[in-house]
């Protein structure tokens, strides 16, 4: 196995804020499993979202594009086909390349849309092997590799049974209908384990295993909410309602201790087989969300707790043990990181992205990055705003009525308090207009690379 081919273990969840993580202050939920990552490779401090929305993001995820570029604003419309991908750039460096679990590629088509019947779309994307879930919510209406094996257990109809009894707007409320051993996560899991004891190693591979929770509906299973009692969990800030909140955070805080688990399977079936030396894993999430903080629910806003995903990677005689960076990171970066591990030119796979491979900076990850991130959402649930974020400053701009907004984030890191200063204003607004002018809209009729 050639080191300058390393396996590729990407996983992904939905919808994870940053700050929840077992060994951060105040979080409810055990993690030890992204704990062993964290201290055996990178913790990335200051990651952040593209799009805090799940198609956009995951969109950047796979083309290294802003979604201004891509066109792939909200989840109104599928995702666009013409763009160079990272997985069909490791197809042609001899990768073996596999999508399992939540893509979300497709929203546009009607409701009665069955994922197993458009494989040969998500083939298309670069994926050799493809076994695709609509994830939790979707699965109400959608089906997928998982509603298929929910219905040959007889088990859809339970499951599909409950959307009624949740709120439309929180999912929550009422945990997993049937046993832990159904849930999809556990089913995404089963599924990358299976796949991994079965790839032939002389091969070098690229897996992305995508993860739903802790993404909406809020439905842990019940054994599970048991060490999860709500008067236990830290409330949001800024928020004047508190009571609305701790039944969901327990929910959450056990969807976040799932997902450690499905990693913690990952990592030991790459022990078993003698595959961790020379295997890059990389942990991140699409977006985050607010949980209640300042009053607002979900994703698709412009605060960090909404923006801001936690990320860790493993890659052993690249990455020392116990490293951490503060630099500023976009998601697109770890697409660009992928193909420059894989020794292929960022340019040559993926020409029009302005994504930077962190390979470099993990040899020094002590000092800055990028000099700011870039981040947006078209309003498709909330008012539709863009951003750039320094270190120690995040300008807001709302385009509805054009406004901006001022945060001091080493005075006021949870956005408590707009900032009067004249002075940074100006200067995160000229990075602002600067960016939008480099980044301008791609055609979508352009031929791949």
């Amino acid at each position: 196995m050639s080191r300058t081919r390393p396996h590729i273990l990407f996983i992904t969840d939905d919808q994870h804020r940053h700050d929840w993580l077992g060994w951060i202050d105040d979080c409810p939920a055990r993690t030890p499993h992204l704990d062993r990552l964290r201290r055996e490779g990178i913790w990335h401090r200051h990651a952040y979202s593209n799009n805090p929305l799940c198609m956009p993001a995951r969109c950047s995820l796979i083309t290294g594009l802003f979604s201004r570029q891509s066109g792939q604003m909200d989840n109104t419309s599928d995702w666009p086909t013409a763009f160079p991908t990272m997985p069909q750039a490791l197809q042609r460096q001899g990768y073996r390349t596999a999508m399992i679990g939540k893509l979300h590629a497709f929203e546009a088509i009607p409701t009665a849309l069955d994922l197993t019947t458009v494989t040969d779309r998500v083939h298309a994307f670069g994926f050799d092997h493809v076994h695709e879930v609509a994830g939790k919510t979707m699965a109400w209406h959608v089906d997928c590799e998982w509603t298929h094996h929910l219905r040959r257990q007889g088990l859809l109809d339970a499951y599909r049974a409950e959307r009624p009894m949740r709120s439309p707007v929180q999912n929550d409320g009422h945990p997993f209908p049937l046993d832990e051993e159904h849930y999809v996560d556990r089913y995404v899991g089963d599924h990358c384990v299976d796949w991994l004891k079965q790839h032939d190693a002389a091969q070098p591979f690229f897996l992305w295993a995508g993860f739903c929770s802790p993404h909406p509906a809020y439905d842990a299973p019940a054994s599970r909410l048991a060490d999860h009692p709500p008067e236990a969990m830290p409330a949001p800030i800024d928020n004047p309602y508190p009571a609305l909140w701790p039944l969901r955070r327990a929910h959450y805080a056990a969807m976040v201790e799932i997902i450690d688990e499905q990693v913690g399977r990952l990592l030991e079936v790459l022990d078993d087989r003698g595959l961790t030396e020379n295997t890059l894993v990389i942990f991140v999430a699409d977006h985050g969300e607010m949980l209640g903080e300042h009053d607002l629910n979900g994703k698709c806003w412009p605060h960090d707790p909404s923006i801001r995903v936690p990320c860790l990677a493993r890659w052993p005689g690249h990455i020392a043990d116990g490293s951490v960076s503060d630099g500023l990171l976009s998601l697109i970066d770890l697409t660009a990181t992928c193909v420059d591990a894989a020794g292929m030119p960022i340019s040559d796979a993926l020409p029009d992205s302005c994504a930077r491979t962190l390979v470099n900076h993990w040899k020094t990850p002590t000092g800055d990055f990028r000099p700011f991130i870039y981040s947006e959402n078209s309003g498709q649930f909330n008012p539709p705003w863009q951003l750039v974020r320094t270190r120690d400053h995040k300008l807001v701009r709302w385009l509805q009525d054009g406004s901006e907004t001022l945060h001091d984030l080493t005075r006021d890191p949870h956005e408590c308090q707009p900032l009067h200063d004249p002075a940074n204003h100006a200067r995160l607004q000229a990075q602002l207009d600067a960016f939008l002018i480099a980044t301008p809209a791609l055609s979508i009729h352009q031929e791949p690379t």
